[in-house]
């Protein structure tokens, strides 16, 4: 197996293991990833094959185990439960450290592999410390939480023998149980984070992007749907890194990637992003790796970015195609913003300003390849169309070949 040394994560309920992975997660984004596993039970509603879970028939799925195709499996409930070779394949091939979050047993099956991940075991101070943590939790019913307490009992016993674990982290302090996973999970990240910056900052291949740029109620999102619907799979976006919060509902990486201020502000420094700007306290922008994600899967990336993220690009080598979609007057804007009748009265005058603006700029000589004003929205796709034609053609081809 090639790519980063996997991690393998164990330990009992309520020690922690959950907690200390998304503030990993949070810390070292596009680092970790997660093989997924397979299972012989019926996905439930709203789980998705190939992303929840690979869902299996159990007599395939014994026959690969019997073949020695996974690298732990268990049975619980009368379904098969395992972690393929492959699908921690899939992970190391994107140079990812592949995280396993296995119990004690998966551990043992594991040391017979190849695989030759870090072994690291989260462990709560005591048994009276876990037991206060799962009942505070107030979520399971005393059978149930007897269960786990039996179950944390043996596997705190087993991971204390020599040889089992590489690192043994005892998590009576959050911080500093997160720190010492990360001093020894360091070299591994170190790796993952240089070859991820090579990769990006050497020259881009790919479709050429496309930016798109124009004040609210031009009608981007409108050509913008249009250009998704007429052509499936060749357009993609780049998801943009953010300091804020997320918001209820919202996946890192999937909505933003959301970093610490700190080291997205050192990425800023060291020339990783081709546009960023400040709103509401908070760091948003687009980096060289999450462009670069979308032109090695052979799509038009598409940066919908404001008159500044424009001139910020400028300044890259990204070498985009400029559009700029504008309204045909500031009246007509207007009209189409209060018609909308979702804003109040305050936000409408900021954005006919920031348009006022916009339009003006939008015709300096050299900024855009092409300025399309949206008078007649047919037109006006046919117009986009046209510029888009040749990085079009050259993605379907593709496809076809």
């Amino acid at each position: 197996m090639e790519g980063p040394r996997p991690v393998v994560l164990s330990g009992p309920s309520g020690a922690g293991k959950s907690t200390l992975m998304k503030m990993l997660l949070r810390d070292y984004d596009g680092v970790f990833g997660f093989s997924v596993s397979h299972t012989t039970r019926d996905p439930r509603p709203g789980e998705v094959d190939g992303k929840d879970y690979h869902f299996s028939n159990r007599e395939a799925m014994q026959e690969d185990i019997d073949d020695g195709k996974y690298i732990e499996n268990a049975e619980f409930s009368g379904n098969l439960y395992g972690t393929s070779k492959s699908s921690v394949d899939d992970v190391r091939a994107k140079g990812l450290i592949c995280i396993l979050d296995v119990e004690i047993q998966g551990v043992r099956n594991i040391k017979e592999t190849d695989l030759d991940p870090i072994y690291v075991s989260i462990q709560p101070p005591s048994i009276e410390i876990l037991e206060k943590r799962l009942r505070d939790r107030n979520t399971e019913t005393e059978e149930s939480l007897q269960k786990r307490l039996e179950a944390a009992r043996v596997d705190m016993e087993l991971s204390n023998e020599p040889g089992v674990f590489d690192v043994l982290i005892v998590n009576d302090d959050l911080e500093e149980a997160y720190d010492k996973l990360q001093s020894v999970l360091i070299e591994e990240i170190t790796k993952v984070q240089s070859t991820k910056k090579e990769k990006c900052n050497s020259v881009m291949e790919g479709p050429r992007p496309v930016v798109l740029s124009g004040p609210s109620g031009a009608g981007k999102s409108t050509l913008l749907k249009k250009l998704l619907k007429d052509y499936k799979g060749v357009f993609g976006f780049s998801v943009s890194h953010t300091t804020r919060d997320p918001r209820p509902g919202e996946v890192d990486g999937k909505d933003y990637h959301f970093r610490k201020r700190e080291a997205m502000q050192e990425d800023i420094d060291t020339g990783e992003f081709i546009e960023t700007d400040e709103f509401s306290g908070n760091l948003y922008g687009t980096s060289k790796c999450a462009v670069q994600d979308v032109r090695a899967k052979g799509l038009i990336c598409i940066l919908d970015v404001d008159i500044a993220g424009v001139r910020h690009i400028k300044e890259s080598d990204l070498d985009p195609i400029y559009v700029s979609i504008q309204p045909p007057s500031i009246e007509v804007l207007e009209e189409r913003l209060r018609g909308r009748a979702t804003e109040t009265e305050e936000k409408i005058q900021s954005r006919l300003e920031a348009a006022r603006i916009d339009m003006e700029e939008c015709n300096e000589p050299g900024l855009f390849d092409i300025v399309i004003v949206n008078d007649d929205l047919d037109e006006s796709y046919e117009k986009l169309q046209s510029v888009l034609k040749e990085e079009i053609m050259k993605v379907q081809q593709g496809i076809k070949s």
